[in-house]
């Protein structure tokens, strides 16, 4: 009898320990393999798995090397932007996969299919799963998938209208004067004077960006906006390396400096946001910023649940992370792309000519505003608007 007990208890514990086995094994290898077979018999090629990491070590070390260098002044950039994904492309051609830790990442370079997937209203093509880091800073629009995301863009999208942004320009206009007088001061009675137009156009993307998005409050915005720059900066850092499930919670000195940032800037954004709330239901505040427009979507939403109707709104914390990304996604992408077009600009001194001429010819010595604009033929705005 003592042997027979031995024998299932011994028994169990074996059919645990597989069980065990089994479901840490699953994930990190029968699952992405199981994977990668279905892949290839659509007929994608990619990378070979390797256990838990994919290619996560290639990338950051092709990263690493890419940003050692200097760059060369050539619109050929993907080799320092995103050496993977092109080393991927050429050797495996324009629809590939490689690995993201244990997830395929299929690459799609083929602009028909590219077109197909960006216009697709069906929601058939999902958003890549992201590394759990990034919601932590902001949840907002571009994570969002189905009729969470329909919603929103709903919502957003009348801050990006043509007439709102006729409304903009002069926004943009004193941002970029101020960003003019500054350089003047900085070359004084120097003949020349080297300037770092990097920082100084994050600096000005920042300032547009905190005016239309919060109005009169703008300055409060900048402060926010610096807090959220230091957790995206943390943030990056922790997504070059291979991300260890759970480590995020561990209480490592950059880990808390990341959620104190975060916590701070949920806090001081919905002391912002409560005061635009209370400003614009008293009328000390007009209805002219990013801002305004969210918290009128909440307004309904709160009116339309008191009367018992379904109002698709938003909320307050929704309102918040909206706002965040609003930044986050707007000012780099807006300073890289205004850089680039300077050096490009000083790579061809006969099209900067031109576009300098053209300006003056256009607008003289007044301030550009949007019937100038609309007349501009070499500086075209179409690819803003």
């Amino acid at each position: 009898m003592d042997d027979l007990v031995l024998c299932s208890l011994g028994l169990s514990l074996l059919l645990l320990a597989l069980y065990g086995v089994g479901r840490v094994s699953y994930p990190i290898w029968w699952k992405p393999k199981w994977l990668a077979r279905k892949l290839r018999q659509q007929g994608i090629r990619g990378t070979p798995y390797k256990l838990w990491v994919g290619d996560m070590k290639e990338h950051v070390r092709l990263i690493t090397e890419a940003w050692s260098k200097p760059i060369n002044l050539t619109h050929q950039i993907a080799q320092r932007v995103d050496p993977l994904t092109l080393n991927t492309v050429r050797k495996y051609g324009k629809i590939s996969m490689y690995w993201y830790g244990t997830t395929p990442r299929l690459i799609i370079s083929d602009p028909e299919l590219m077109r197909e997937v960006l216009s697709n209203k069906l929601g058939n093509f999902e958003k890549p799963p992201l590394n759990p880091l990034v919601p932590s800073i902001a949840k907002g629009v571009t994570e969002l998938q189905g009729e969470k995301w329909v919603e929103h863009r709903r919502v957003i999208n009348p801050a990006f209208q043509l007439e709102k942004l006729k409304g903009m320009i002069p926004v943009f206009s004193l941002s970029c004067n101020r960003m003019i007088e500054h350089w003047q001061e900085m070359v004084n009675d120097q003949e020349t004077c080297e300037v770092d137009v990097w920082p100084e156009l994050q600096k000005i993307a920042m300032d547009i960006i905190s005016r239309v998005a919060f109005g009169s409050n703008y300055e409060e915005g900048k402060k926010i906006f610096k807090l959220l720059q230091e957790s995206l900066t943390l943030t990056f850092e922790a997504m070059q390396m291979v991300y260890i499930p759970g480590f995020r919670f561990v209480p490592t000195k950059k880990n808390r400096r990341r959620y104190k940032l975060v916590a701070e800037t949920t806090s001081m954004l919905r002391d912002l946001v409560e005061r635009k709330q209370n400003a614009m239901r008293t009328g000390q505040s007009r209805v002219d910023d990013l801002l305004s427009l969210l918290l009128q979507s909440n307004e309904q939403n709160i009116l339309g649940n008191a009367s018992g109707k379904k109002v698709n709104g938003l909320t307050i914390e929704e309102v918040i992370e909206e706002c965040k990304v609003f930044y986050l996604a707007g000012q780099e992408t807006t300073s890289s792309l205004l850089t680039w077009t300077m050096i490009v600009l000083s790579m061809h001194p006969d099209w900067q000519e031109k576009a300098r001429e053209e300006v003056l010819q256009v607008c003289g010595k007044s301030e550009p505003d949007f019937e100038a604009l609309s007349h501009l033929k070499v500086v075209s705005i179409h690819f803003y608007i």
